[in-house]
């Protein structure tokens, strides 16, 4: 039986009933259909880089972690051409801080961390739809915990000698993408109908995971390169925090005459 035709997928979302969409998506290869009848996301490139996978931010995982890849990138990409929220996601919130440093975004990560949540740091310089530099984020299930951890991380902030006051950091709901293309978080509707949908793809859904070329400790190790490059890149000199004070390449020696009478040295002309 085609998705199509699932009695269970039969509800609309954006004019088009989720069947229908998931069968469209198998059509062109973006969504496999087993043969055991569960479902999958393609492979591509993006996921297969250990390195660059998900921004390369460095973080850590607490128990409950959202399923992500199945909500964000199943549901919403294909399942629902990204017309509507997954109702999973009503309940989720992040605390996001903001540094323009790579030393202020590692005390950040250090705070973050010793909260036991699962968080993510990492560089949102390259980023077309994200206005900051570095950035912290930290999980939450729900407003209120969000808020209760947000009191006492910012006076952390606040107080250590890389941050302070003028950090900013603020509570979000739900991942960007969502908001780019359904508009402000705050005029979001969850269709409860919706619940059964995603219960009954969620036991389907099979989550590829292209196999660990690289340990996981090696794999932070590279993403933190990383980090430094972009710093060096972009003119961060607190990358040299993490390089025992020695710039990561050699200055570029520079031939151009220096102005007459500025330093008692005379141009030289040919």
């Amino acid at each position: 039986m085609s998705e199509a035709d699932d009695p269970r997928l039969q509800l609309e979302v954006g004019g088009v009933t989720v069947g229908a969409r998931l069968e469209r998506a198998i059509a062109v290869g973006t969504v496999l259909r087993r043969e055991d009848g569960r479902l999958s996301l393609a492979d591509d490139a993006a996921a297969s880089d250990q390195i660059g996978r998900k921004g390369g931010f460095i973080g850590q995982r607490a128990p409950g972690e959202p399923a992500c890849r199945f909500l964000n990138d199943f549901l919403f990409d294909q399942a629902y051409g990204e017309a509507a929220v997954p109702f999973g996601c009503r309940a989720c919130f992040k605390i996001k801080i903001s540094t323009r440093t790579l030393r202020a975004l590692m005390a950040a990560k250090g705070i973050a961390e010793a909260t036991g949540l699962t968080t993510k740091s990492g560089s949102d310089v390259d980023n077309p739809t994200n206005t900051d530099i570095y950035s912290t984020y930290l999980y939450f299930d729900g407003l209120g915990a969000a808020r209760e951890t947000y009191r006492e991380l910012r006076k952390a902030l606040d107080q250590h000698p890389h941050l302070g006051p003028e950090v900013a950091a603020t509570i979000k709901r739900g991942c960007t993408n969502y908001e780019h293309k359904l508009g402000p978080s705050d005029r979001y509707a969850f269709d409860p109908r919706l619940e059964d949908v995603e219960a009954h793809l969620a036991a389907r859904f099979v989550e590829q995971k292209p196999p660990r070329a690289t340990p996981k400790q090696a794999v932070t190790a590279l993403r933190m390169l990383r980090l430094v490059r972009t710093a060096y890149r972009i003119g961060d000199e607190t990358y040299k925090d993490f390089t025992d004070g020695k710039p990561l390449f050699a200055p570029t020696v520079s031939y151009a005459p220096e102005a007459d009478g500025e330093t008692g040295l005379s141009s030289s002309r040919s």
